[in-house]
């Protein structure tokens, strides 16, 4: 019921914070300030979208973390060409191999650097897209590949699809965006589907 949902934070102070929120998976995640794949460049922070209130938490992995994710994925496509090949790599003579197994390192890790999700009390921004949390019409769960990615969209028709794992690389942030996910099913009666109840413990709108 409504009355029964956690408060709604102040937009510009951000209090009172969330409580704790389910449906998360990172349980093994360091404190921020012992989290060695957290990039803590506070130059590096994201801005607010136009007109909204303060970032309160925003992640991006570290640049070191980025180049291990760059060189380890380069490694892991030479040894399936090579397992492909009948594990015969002859094929490392050839320059261009090593030119496109270099163009593949850059792209794990501008992956992993590019994604930097932020969220203010009451909006979520990833990249240049961002929503409000707390006027969601449409909440979905899908797959897509090997991650689970949650796409919004909010009452202006704004939109955002993020991995669910890039939310919960931060467990303050996640509980920011949950708060908002409750509230926009239970008071505003968003559409959903059975994998945002199922995995990410949203409860039904008639809860």
């Amino acid at each position: 019921m409504p009355e029964q949902l956690p408060p709604r934070p102040d937009p510009w102070t951000g209090e009172p914070r969330p409580p704790r929120a389910p449906g998360f998976f990172r349980g093994n995640k360091p404190p921020k300030d012992q989290d060695s794949e957290r990039d803590r460049s506070q130059w590096r922070k994201p801005s607010p979208p136009p007109g909204q209130g303060p970032v309160l938490e925003w992640y991006r992995h570290s640049r070191r973390y980025a180049i291990g994710m760059g060189v380890a994925g380069s490694m892991m496509i030479g040894i399936l060409i090579g397992f492909r090949q009948g594990f015969d790599y002859g094929w490392l003579s050839i320059p261009w191999m090593w030119l496109f197994l270099v163009v593949a390192g850059l792209g794990m890790y501008g992956i992993f650097r590019l994604v930097d999700p932020a969220v203010g009390a009451d909006w979520l921004k990833v990249g240049r897209a961002w929503v409000l949390l707390y006027e969601l019409t449409d909440i979905k769960v899908r797959h897509r590949g090997m991650s689970m990615h949650l796409d919004l969209k909010d009452s202006g028709g704004r939109k955002v699809q993020v991995k669910v794992d890039e939310l919960q690389e931060d467990r303050d942030m996640w509980d920011i965006v949950y708060n908002g996910l409750l509230h926009s099913v239970v008071t505003n009666g968003a559409t959903t589907n059975w994998a945002a109840h199922s995995l990410l413990e949203v409860p039904e709108e008639s809860e």
